[in-house]
């Protein structure tokens, strides 16, 4: 008995040799569609809404991002809400329609995850009731409001205290009235390394690193403007640390993510590194047009620099905006999936209306993309 088991033994050994594996590559995933909505260009009443999501869970979209808070100065000033807050200015057309509370129960029902898209420092309401939170930048070796760059914007301090609460307090009546599934933030920032300058920052900064901010050559790199630039960038790490902490009190389970400029755009205080623990997902602004690259700096430096900073958690979620042409978003899309297996979703933003043609396009992209 011995002797034939080990023959068969042999006979299997010889069999399995002569066997050749042929291995099959796994295609890449499919990569799921979410899309971008500001409120104030798509949903100024019920039926909007509803055929929005008719439209969106047609098109296979998995998850919808809604700005329930102003985030630019254009059609309506930043800050204003979308929903029933006892906290915030409600938009003006808003006061007896809560698009908030409208957009989750139609997500929810044709099963498309609903994301409170929520701003934080961009916030011309707040700016307003609280001058003292107004952001200041050096002007001319001069401490002056912060208005912006191009065109008039309101921006409050990251660094205040008062400024946080207020921001955080917003976050937290969203979880704790309406189900959505995470809160998205936004101008988790500065807007320039001259800023934040203001009585409040100074006393700090000379108390905690020993820098007179007014007194700082801004134009040049030094060692005081990098310890200036990481200083900025730890503040902001902390409140979105303490944000995390304070939602976790109310809904453990709701996903916290953030928008975010690239990670080459240092002199905005946004150091992806330092905050990246705290989030579920990081959406990476990957708008090479506006930011004047190549369509191949998304799957290149752009994404190489999001890969090193992230924590090991924390997913990617590239986010582009559907500028460019066809050819140039499916190149980016199969670059996508061929060189990081771990993103599996892309969201698309758009500044104004989602025409249903618009959606149609961007179920053609992917679809291209996939059989390449």
């Amino acid at each position: 008995m011995n002797r034939l088991r080990s023959a068969l033994k042999q006979s299997a050994a010889l069999l399995l040799a002569t066997i050749t594996v042929v291995s099959t590559p796994v295609a890449a995933a499919a990569l799921q569609i979410e899309l971008i909505v500001r409120t104030v260009n798509n949903f100024t009443q019920r039926d909007e809404v509803t055929a929005f999501f008719e439209r969106a869970a047609a098109a296979g979209v998995s998850t919808v991002y809604l700005n329930v808070k102003q985030d630019e100065d254009d059609e309506r000033p930043s800050g204003q809400v979308f929903y029933a807050s006892k906290i915030a200015p409600i938009a003006t057309g808003y006061e007896h329609f809560d698009a908030l509370a409208a957009a989750v129960e139609e997500a929810h029902r044709r099963h498309i995850k609903l994301i409170a898209w929520l701003p934080q420092f961009h916030d011309q309401m707040a700016a307003r009731a609280h001058p003292e939170w107004q952001m200041v930048a050096k002007t001319n070796g001069l401490a002056k409001p912060y208005l912006g760059k191009r065109s008039v914007e309101y921006f409050i301090n990251p660094i205040d205290p008062a400024a946080q609460a207020y921001e955080t307090s917003l976050v937290l009546e969203v979880l704790q009235h309406y189900a959505v599934d995470g809160i998205a933030l936004d101008w988790l920032r500065f807007d320039d390394l001259n800023m934040d300058v203001g009585p409040l920052t100074r006393t700090m900064a000379q108390r905690e690193i020993g820098i007179v901010p007014l007194q700082l050559d801004f134009s040049k790199t030094s060692a005081a403007t990098r310890r200036w630039e990481t200083w900025r960038a730890a503040k902001i790490g902390a409140y979105t640390h303490q944000l995390r902490q304070a939602m976790h009190t109310i809904r453990p389970a709701a996903h916290l993510m953030a928008f975010v400029l690239p990670p080459e755009f240092t002199e905005v205080g946004q150091n992806l590194a330092v905050f990246s623990a705290d989030l579920d997902e990081v959406l990476p602004m990957a708008y090479f047009m506006d930011w004047k690259f190549a369509p191949d700096w998304i799957g290149g430096k752009l994404m190489q620099d999001i890969e090193r900073k992230r924590s090991a958690h924390t997913s990617v979620v590239p986010t582009l905006d559907g500028t460019g042409t066809n050819a140039q978003n499916i190149a980016i899309l199969t670059d996508l999936r061929k060189k990081y297996p771990g993103v599996n979703r892309i969201a698309w933003f758009s500044a104004v209306y989602w025409q249903p043609h618009q959606i149609d396009r961007i179920v053609t992209l992917h679809r291209a993309a996939e059989r390449r």
